[in-house]
């Protein structure tokens, strides 16, 4: 599991590392689970290319996305030159009960039950890697001829 260490007031975080603009100091551990407001499918990040690679710099300013590291902890997501994703500490409190709902409701609305207990154990990848396990089941378990009609 890879921890980054950043700043609450700002922090860029690149493929280089932290470059930080305050002094307190906080852990951002990977995966970041990140919740597509839109939607609510919520997915799970390794590394900031790989979000960057995922993510449009519209959505993320237009704040489309959720994001927690892999604590629970709340993250904001910003556009940032020249590295563009920028990641930092949000302004709201430190609770995972904002990323045991997302995951709740994303497994909801593929017609999944969770564990709430894994998900207040704060066992939120792990919780995901089933869903998203599920979910692939689901839908490998559809006739070829189903999974076709559901594209369009």
């Amino acid at each position: 599991m890879a921890v980054w260490r950043f700043a609450t007031a700002s922090a860029i975080i690149g493929s280089r590392g932290v470059h930080s603009q305050a002094h307190t100091k906080m852990e951002l551990k990977f995966p970041v689970l990140v919740r597509e407001k839109d939607c609510g499918d919520v997915r799970k990040y390794s590394s900031i290319l790989e979000m960057q690679y995922h993510f449009e710099k519209i959505d993320v300013e237009n704040d489309e996305y959720e994001a927690w590291d892999a604590n629970g902890v709340p993250l904001s997501l910003s556009v940032q030159e020249p590295m563009w994703l920028r990641v930092e500490a949000s302004e709201t409190p430190a609770s995972a009960d904002g990323l045991a709902s997302a995951i709740s409701k994303f497994a909801e609305l593929q017609g999944l039950q969770v564990d709430l207990s894994r998900l207040s154990a704060g066992q939120f990848s792990a919780v995901l890697d089933e869903v998203g396990a599920a979910i692939n089941r689901k839908w490998k378990s559809k006739t070829w001829w189903q999974r076709f009609k559901r594209r369009f």
